[in-house]
């Protein structure tokens, strides 16, 4: 891409598109992303992320290590009280009081610039605004982030494979021609085995479509995006076999999820017949690029269902099937290879929508928010409904899990979003009852709500019965627990 504008929209300039820019131009300065109330601010050096910071409570340094068990409630709490006491940093209160040696602190500091930069990957709009030249302490260069790992790592764990391949459609039939960076960037993904598959094809000139045939993951699908991307390949297209078959061929994909079996087959079919030799239908083009025009000055007035084309009680599959066949139509790769690089801009600004029509309604939750937005029938922004949604599932886990104390850091704030929710508040009390050691008080206060909001559910009943006979009132303890068991005989606190 050629100059970075200076501000624009995530939803005409992804975050992975945008990190690749910077590191290409080798950026020195500020990168801040915003969308709704959160906002970070990345430093860059070179093109490469050194420091960042964010207003998100769940991305301190504190609530990271409890997350990742390096230390624990009560430590986090004398940290949290030290920083409000004099001003300091957290890690500067870490190592003050010895929670954590300098070693592992740094090791922490250094991650926390990739666990921020990493979680914008999510986001299908915001707005990105570029300070260059804004300067960066020396030391800022210990904690540097290599960008290319960074960006695979965003789009495995939050570009779905359909988007990926989606984005990749127009080189399924073609060979990469490796340029002088494709080795450099190759080495950087080589802590991935599938991401060295794919790569070791691709050079040895294997079509993108054939490479991925086999069976690929999310991770080959990345990786080929990666350096198709960053431009660290020329893609040729097929020579005509000689035998006057011009038909498009098939190309079946089994895409690979996780750990589990094959989950999708994505095919590529009916490919526009200028890409394959045959001549150009004049008229078929105008069409395409009046349908384009068409749709880019509609977007203002569609919603995600109207963007896909599909009914508010499209099923899932539905849905997934308009997307990729929209995207596939309307990637600015494949139109400007049918001659119609006149309306790129509209046809990028047109692709990343119906990318975040899909995002949005591929996800059960995010769907039934986004329905509920559109219905009137939303009291709060949907992002906190999600986000509360997503921290009580992460501590319901922990919580059947028996690990009391680790379910705490995404019970409280899930509360704090979404305090009306009858199960965070139940789920929350029985934490705090069970961990070590127990606040019986407060988890009475959060099972009292809890009932008062659901006075049928007999989880929470049980859970209260059992807090208040230790707070020493048998008597409305037993009440309690009698009132679990002729809802549910078989309730238990679990």
């Amino acid at each position: 891409m050629g100059e970075i504008p200076q501000e624009g929209e995530l939803s005409h300039l992804a975050v992975p598109r945008l990190l690749l820019a910077l590191r290409r131009q080798r950026y020195d300065g500020a990168l801040v992303l915003e969308r709704d109330r959160t906002s970070k601010r990345v430093l860059f050096q070179g093109g490469v992320p050194v420091f960042a910071e964010s207003n998100l409570p769940s991305e301190s340094l504190g609530v990271q290590l409890l997350d990742d068990g390096v230390i624990d409630r009560e430590q986090h709490a004398r940290v949290s009280a030290l920083v409000q006491e004099r001003g300091v940093k957290e890690g500067a209160a870490l190592l003050e009081m010895g929670v954590l040696p300098p070693r592992q602190l740094f090791t922490a500091l250094k991650d926390q610039v990739r666990r921020r930069l990493v979680s914008c990957f999510a986001w299908g709009d915001g707005r990105f605004a570029l300070a260059p030249g804004e300067a960066t302490a020396d030391e800022a260069q210990a904690f540097r982030t290599e960008p290319v790992a960074l960006i695979f790592e965003g789009l495995v764990r939050h570009w779905g494979p359909e988007r990926l391949l989606a984005e990749l459609t127009p080189h399924l039939d073609r060979s990469a021609n490796p340029t002088r960076s494709f080795e450099r960037l190759r080495s950087r993904l080589a802590d991935s085995e599938p991401a060295g598959e794919i790569l070791d094809r691709l050079a040895a000139g294997a079509p993108l479509g054939k490479a991925l045939q086999d069976g690929s993951s999310v991770e080959a699908l990345a990786a080929a995006w990666v350096v198709d991307a960053a431009g660290a390949v020329e893609w040729c297209d097929p020579k005509p076999s000689g035998d006057g078959d011009d038909s498009e061929p098939e190309i079946e994909l089994e895409l690979l999820f996780g750990d589990g079996p094959a989950a999708e087959t994505g095919r590529k079919r009916d490919a526009p017949a200028s890409k394959r030799g045959a001549p150009v239908d004049d008229g078929e083009i105008a069409a395409l690029r009046s349908e384009v025009l068409e749709r880019h000055g509609a977007l203002g007035e569609l919603d995600h269902y109207g963007v896909l084309g599909v009914p508010h009680d499209a099923p899932p599959d539905t849905i997934k099937s308009a997307y990729l066949k929209a995207a596939k139509r309307f990637h600015p790769d494949a139109l400007a290879g049918q001659g119609l690089g006149d309306v790129r801009s509209e046809a990028t600004a047109l692709f990343a929508r119906v990318a975040r029509a899909y995002a949005t309604l591929s996800d059960p939750q995010a769907r039934r928010n986004y329905d509920a937005e559109l219905a009137g029938h939303a009291t709060a922004d949907a992002d906190r409904i999600a986000n509360a949604e997503a921290l009580f599932r992460k501590g319901e886990i922990l919580l059947k899990a028996g690990d009391f104390g680790g379910a705490l850091p995404f019970l409280e704030p899930a509360v704090d979003l979404w305090p009306e929710d009858p199960a965070y508040r139940s789920a929350l009390g029985w934490a705090l009852f069970k961990k070590n050691p127990p606040d019986s008080a407060t988890a009475r206060e959060h099972l009292e709500k809890s009932v008062e909001l659901d006075d049928r559910d007999a989880k929470a009943w049980f859970r209260l019965g059992h807090v208040l006979r230790d707070l020493g009132d048998e008597q409305a303890g037993d009440r309690a627990l009698a009132r679990a068991r002729e809802i549910d005989p078989q309730v238990s606190g679990r």
